[in-house]
């Protein structure tokens, strides 16, 4: 399991205000597939968001494809 929260961290700092929001959308279908359920407020209000390396290699790629950068793993 991975923390994807840094990540979200990473994208609200470098993308735009809406960007967070705009990853949740696009990985919608990955993530029902997943089953797991994951809100902009979560995102907020969590300290660790963990999943696992199949979803969070799919969330920071399309963060980065968003954001315009590549995110430097901490």
């Amino acid at each position: 399991m991975q923390d994807i929260k840094q990540i979200f961290e990473w994208a609200k700092l470098n993308g735009d205000a809406t960007v967070n929001d705009r990853i949740v959308v696009k990985l919608l279908p990955q993530l029902v597939k997943h089953n797991f359920k994951i809100t902009p407020e979560l995102v907020e209000s969590s300290e660790i968001i963990e999943v696992s390396s199949e979803l969070y290699e799919l969330i920071k790629t399309t963060a980065q494809e968003l954001v315009g950068s590549s995110y430097e793993e901490r």
